[in-house]
């Protein structure tokens, strides 16, 4: 499992490197690549010999920066990692180039820590709604305060509508973590009656019996992200997965952030978002 994780450097940025030393730490198959980006401005006055001389100066400092950062983080637990690897990568646009880093380089998953972030920054875009919202590859969002714990059991989130499919994309997760797996549901008038029996009849199967799936009725007095807080209040899993579309229109893009992008802003718990 290759893993991208992103830093600024800041106290906020070691959720997300906390969190990827709990995944090595009950993985043997964790390779990391932590990753800063930062943008280079040229000054008019110099050559672009002794601009390119600079650059290169720049990074190899900011290497071993990243470094210390890192290892003051994860400690003696980076030898859990398979392979370890520091990238500082020069950018105009640092969410576009964490995509095309990670899209070039085949990483199977991109962490990332938030914050959060008022109404008003929500509508407009963040580092993390904007990687939310435009990846391909899945992504971990994980809050800033996280401390490493054992994940003893992840939650998926499903509309039921492609269930085995996604199903299985996250039982390969939890199982290359090895912890255990449920399902949530939020009953609905408006889907299928004979899919939803289909969909009932999986968890009976072989395949899926370890798997506890949880069916709640809707409750339309609360959104569907107040709803999802207060069962992870209560069933207290270790991450959250669900899975968000990434066609939109213009409209909804700009007045309707995900439902995805929205519950990391919520949350006090990891989330694992896959695009549908």
């Amino acid at each position: 499992m290759k893993l991208l994780i992103t830093t600024d450097f800041s106290v906020n940025s070691k959720g997300a490197i906390r969190f990827a030393k709990s995944l090595a730490k009950q993985s043997s198959d964790i390779e990391a690549t932590f990753y800063h980006s930062v943008h280079f401005m040229k000054p008019t006055a110099w050559s672009d010999a002794f601009f390119k001389s600079y650059k290169e100066e720049e990074i190899e400092r900011l290497t071993v920066e990243l470094k210390k950062f890192v290892f003051s983080t994860i400690g003696q637990d980076k030898d859990n990692f398979t392979n370890v690897k520091f990238v500082i990568d020069s950018a105009i646009s640092t969410e576009k180039d964490i995509l095309r880093y990670a899209e070039k380089n085949k990483i199977d998953f991109i962490c990332i820590a938030t914050q959060g972030a008022g109404l008003l920054r929500k509508i407009m875009g963040t580092h993390t709604s904007y990687i939310v919202n435009n990846s391909r590859i899945p992504v971990m969002v994980i809050p800033s305060h996280y401390r490493a714990k054992t994940l003893k059991k992840v939650t998926y989130l499903s509309d039921f509508e492609n269930l085995k499919k996604e199903l299985d994309m996250v039982s390969k997760f939890s199982g290359t973590v090895k912890c255990s797996l449920d399902v949530l549901h939020y009953s609905s008038i408006i889907l299928d009656k004979n899919k939803f029996e289909r969909n009932i009849a999986l968890f009976e199967t072989e395949e899926y019996k370890d798997i506890k799936l949880n069916i709640i009725k809707n409750n339309l007095e609360f959104s569907l992200v107040e709803r999802i807080s207060q069962f992870a209040t209560k069933s207290k899993p270790e991450l959250l997965i669900m899975f968000t579309k990434r066609e939109k229109s213009f409209f909804e893009t700009i007045f309707l952030p995900s439902k995805s992008a929205e519950l990391t802003y919520t949350t006090k718990v990891p989330v694992l978002i896959y695009s549908k």
